[in-house]
């Protein structure tokens, strides 16, 4: 089929991958604009657009998904349908373009957990399975017609960039699958069940803020659940200090620890909760770069015995 790709992020480059090395026909890719970003404010692709341009594939960045230049465009390229992996919302002016309509990729069990942060809210939620599913786009966001599904069983020490870069591999597998049936015309969509529907909004700074008088099971959920980005947080001396690599020590001498207190010892860097101490294994101090302990230690020594807040 003749295609017209969205996406923006590393989690759509495997599909954007895939689709440019199957039978279908990529007649452009839509990606968000390029950014400003860091110290240096450089320029910034998306992921996709460099991809884009390594397969010299006509790139669109829109400003705006409802602009008249990209309908037109849209319409004058005359895609059969769209795939969508990572996108934002599109206007139902650019969806009744293609005949056979838009297909999503979707990281969750759909209708569990629709919205922007599907796979944060599993591992934030200590979930044991999470999953894809590929969907048939309707106006209101992510409740179309199911196509496939793909579970995916995890361990309590997974982090969300660990998952997303599984679940991006098998989600570029699972769209090949969903429009080879599409143009077979051997699939029947199905209805969502909206009664069982849960919600993944977008991730906003509280949600990320560590409360220390929280279970060790709840907080190392948190770190995990924004491990690379946006990163769970706390304070020392009025300073933000992100937490990655995080593990609960069960059964330990430490259990003395009160919420927030620090411990560093055989190598070991130690914070009390409401319950058991978890053990971190990298820091990264506000406006530093993410250090592992040992070598953070060696920077704050007098870290140790002092509690974060």
């Amino acid at each position: 089929m003749k295609l017209v790709f969205f996406g923006t992020p590393e989690f759509a480059v495997p599909t954007l991958d895939a689709l440019h090395d199957s039978d279908h026909e990529i007649l452009g890719v839509v990606t968000s604009p390029d950014k400003k970003s860091g110290r240096g404010l450089k320029v910034k692709s998306s992921a996709i657009k460099k991809c884009s341009e390594k397969y010299g594939l006509p790139i669109y960045e829109p400003e705006n998904t409802k602009s008249n230049q990209l309908h037109s465009t849209l319409k004058r390229i005359n895609p059969d349908i769209y795939v969508v992996v990572a996108y934002k919302i599109l206007p139902e002016s650019i969806l009744n373009i293609p005949n056979k309509g838009a297909v999503n990729l979707h990281a969750s069990l759909l209708p569990k957990y629709r919205g922007a942060a599907p796979v944060n809210h599993a591992i934030l939620n200590g979930d044991a399975e999470i999953g894809l599913s590929t969907f048939l786009i309707q106006k209101k966001v992510d409740t179309g017609d199911l196509l496939f599904q793909h579970s995916m069983q995890i361990d309590n020490a997974i982090t969300t960039g660990e998952a997303l870069s599984k679940l991006s591999l098998i989600g570029a597998e699972l769209i090949i699958k969903t429009l080879t049936a599409l143009a077979e015309n051997n699939i029947k969509p199905f209805k969502q069940d909206s009664e069982k529907a849960t919600y993944a909004p977008k991730i906003g700074v509280e949600d990320c803020k560590i409360n220390w008088l929280k279970t060790a099971d709840s907080i190392h959920n948190q770190i995990r659940a924004f491990s690379p980005k946006p990163g769970a947080f706390t304070f020392y001396n009025d300073k933000r200090v992100k937490l990655f690599g995080s593990k609960v020590l069960r059964n330990t001498r430490s259990a003395s620890l009160i919420p927030g207190q620090i411990e560093y010892a055989d190598s070991i860097f130690k914070i009390g909760t409401a319950t058991e101490p978890i053990q971190i294994t990298n820091i990264q101090i506000e406006g530093k770069k993410m250090l592992p302990v040992d070598q953070f230690i060696l920077g704050f020594p007098r870290i140790t015995g002092g509690c974060f807040d």
